[in-house]
């Protein structure tokens, strides 16, 4: 598909995810400091797919066939569960603008992906390159926030990040190989259906109801979280993934970032301190490189 093809409806969409999904940053971390994490992305993702399957099927539409909901259940788990919920849980112990900043790798990992389950879109140098001034720019943006590894919590978010990182490009690729003439919308909440009914069983295992008591900022963060990060964003998400190339789809990575790391700093009095910030630079050039070579391919 090329780029000239892509509808007026696709590139909305596209700019709908680039800048609700960065906020989102912001709401996940002002929710986690009373609202207990997977609970926190069980709520969001289980109101927000009823709300989409209310829709649809008061308006007539059928449920899906069995293979179509396979599908959608795999895409719940490795994006919802492992994708956000895991990034919701890090976020009481790293700051929002650090997460964004590692979930900007999101696309080299599609990329990486992507180059694997389609074997015409083999690396080269360009990709090649970037991966590398990705990894040096990550180096540059953790060098000085060496001592918090120290911490137990820090140390296991970063990875919990990670961890998310790979999941949600498992599943975006996933999504993208695996389509299904379900209305894209729909698909999105039934995803986010099967995401929360497993969400709601972890943290009732971990015990998070015992101290469940979310206040007024957590409650008013998961209405932003539902109606923005979850129906608007995440709906246009799957839209995109099948109006799109690949490769432009997860460039909204760049723009997260961006919003993200400002939010942190001017609302949350996050640091932002010079590497960091030469650090996103160096993510984004790097990222600009995989793609640029992920499109020469």
């Amino acid at each position: 598909m090329s780029i000239a093809r892509v509808s007026t409806y696709a590139w909305l969409a596209f700019a709908a995810v680039s800048l609700f999904w960065g906020t989102t940053f912001f709401a996940i971390r002002i929710g986690v400091e009373s609202f207990p994490p997977f609970l926190m992305a069980a709520f969001r993702h289980s109101i927000g797919g009823i709300l989409i399957c209310s829709y649809f099927l008061l308006r007539g539409y059928s449920l899906p066939p069995i293979s179509s909901l396979k599908v959608f259940a795999v895409n719940g788990f490795l994006m919802l569960v492992l994708g956000n919920g895991l990034v919701t849980w890090a976020e009481m112990y790293v700051s929002s603008g650090l997460a964004a900043i590692i979930c900007s790798l999101t696309p080299v990992w599609i990329v990486a992906f992507n180059s694997l389950t389609k074997g015409r879109e083999a690396l080269n140098t360009k990709i090649i390159t970037g991966f590398i001034i990705c990894l040096l720019a990550q180096i540059l943006i953790f060098k000085d926030n060496l001592a918090e590894f120290s911490s137990t919590g820090y140390s296991v978010g970063i990875v919990f990040v990670l961890i998310a990182n790979i999941a949600w490009a498992l599943g975006s690729v996933y999504a993208k190989n695996h389509k299904t003439d379900t209305h894209p919308l729909l698909g999105a909440g039934l995803q986010m259906i099967s995401g929360g009914v497993v969400l709601h069983i972890i943290g009732a295992l971990l015990g998070e109801w015992s101290h469940f008591s979310p206040n007024s900022d957590a409650w008013w963060s998961l209405a932003y979280l539902i109606s923005f990060g979850s129906i608007l964003a995440y709906g246009c998400y799957m839209y995109i993934l099948k109006h799109m190339p690949a490769t432009i789809v997860s460039t909204y990575a760049y723009i997260n970032t961006l919003v993200a790391v400002v939010l942190g700093w001017l609302w949350l009095n996050e640091q932002l301190t010079v590497a960091m910030f030469a650090g996103v630079i160096v993510t984004l050039t790097g990222l600009w490189l995989v793609n640029k070579g992920f499109n020469k391919a």
